[in-house]
């Protein structure tokens, strides 16, 4: 019967037959983290089997579960991407149903916080005779929740704040056990994929390689990729990028930095730092315009620490820094 829907061998249903009927999304509640939106027929003649599609805002909200209002049979929905199909059909030799009538609820868990909209794009209904008549209602219902995300390890934590900020902007997220991990420290091409992601770089022009870019993991190369176009972040005198290796500090100061576009190359700040003997002289100016800009701090006793690995906590308090700049 499903199938029929998107077939040619149905009857075309008559234009008067296609004004009749009316739609609606109705935004039913948000508790925590979850969403429910029903879409609801309005004058309704003989319907048997419908088929939906819906675009919805995947970075914000995930699909659950869509729970069918009418007895029968439903096609298990398929989300790709921001869009969603539902299909639905009564079994047997029965009459459809008519006048108002719930279709489906959708249930959709909150990943970020802010505005994100549904949309009923198109729908294709069969009557028990077998007419088919499409209709496209372009009806939208905007949502705006917190995302209710938390983590187990972040609680009094001196980044929480920052952390929960970030995870919300999108550019980084928690692990599936429900941790951040906070104190885990960054390599360079995890790095390389929050920053550019932060900024929302092109990352579809790709014209940077590097000897050893086969070790660059699927899911950072074109970030890293748009990273190095723009003269973000750079490889090794050797041209190797070295995606696992560890961030230090001197090189996020020297990320931040170039990010906000600085071109003075005063070095006053880091001779104030008691372990200035261990910068190295091309870091030299991009900590110094760090410090100034209020971008990066030292790490107590007067230390800046340029060689100290980066962790996830300081590597998205850093990048909310350059973004408030």
């Amino acid at each position: 019967m499903l199938l029929m829907i998107c077939t040619t061998s149905v009857n075309a249903a008559t234009t008067e037959q296609l004004a009749r009927p009316s739609f609606e999304l109705k935004l039913n509640s948000i508790n925590n983290n979850l969403v429910e939106v029903s879409v609801i027929g309005h004058d309704l003649e003989d319907l048997y089997a419908y088929e939906m599609n819906l675009e919805f805002d995947a970075n914000r909200l995930n699909f659950s579960k869509a729970s069918a209002g009418t007895v029968g049979y439903t096609v298990v929905p398929k989300a790709e991407g921001n869009y969603l199909k539902i299909a639905h059909t009564k079994v047997g030799s029965v009459k459809g149903d008519s006048g108002d009538q719930l279709l489906t609820t959708l249930q959709f868990s909150v990943q970020r916080a802010g505005n994100s909209t549904i949309t009923l794009q198109n729908i294709k209904l069969v009557d028990s005779k077998l007419n088919m008549s499409s209709m496209t209602p372009a009806l939208q219902e905007t949502i705006h929740a917190e995302s209710g995300i938390s983590f187990s390890d972040i609680t009094g934590h001196w980044a929480e704040a920052s952390i929960l900020k970030a995870v919300d902007a999108g550019f980084i997220d928690g692990y599936t056990d429900g941790t951040f991990r906070p104190k885990h420290e960054v390599t360079r091409a995890e790095f390389a994929v929050m920053f550019s992601r932060a900024l929302k770089l092109d990352v579809n022009e790709s014209d940077a390689t590097f000897a050893d870019a086969n070790q660059i993991p699927a899911w950072a190369s074109s970030h890293v990729q748009a990273a190095v176009k723009k003269r973000l972040i750079t490889g090794y005198a050797d041209h190797t990028f070295r995606p696992n290796a560890k961030m230090s500090r001197a090189e996020m100061a020297a990320v931040a930095v170039r990010a906000l576009g600085k071109t003075q190359h005063d070095v006053t700040y880091v001779n104030e730092f008691t372990d200035a003997s261990d910068f190295s002289s091309w870091s030299k100016p991009f900590i110094h315009e760090a410090v100034e800009s209020s971008i990066m701090q030292g790490i107590g006793n007067n230390r800046f620490s340029p060689n100290t690995n980066v962790t996830r906590a300081e590597a998205v308090t850093v990048i909310l820094n350059v973004l408030r700049n």
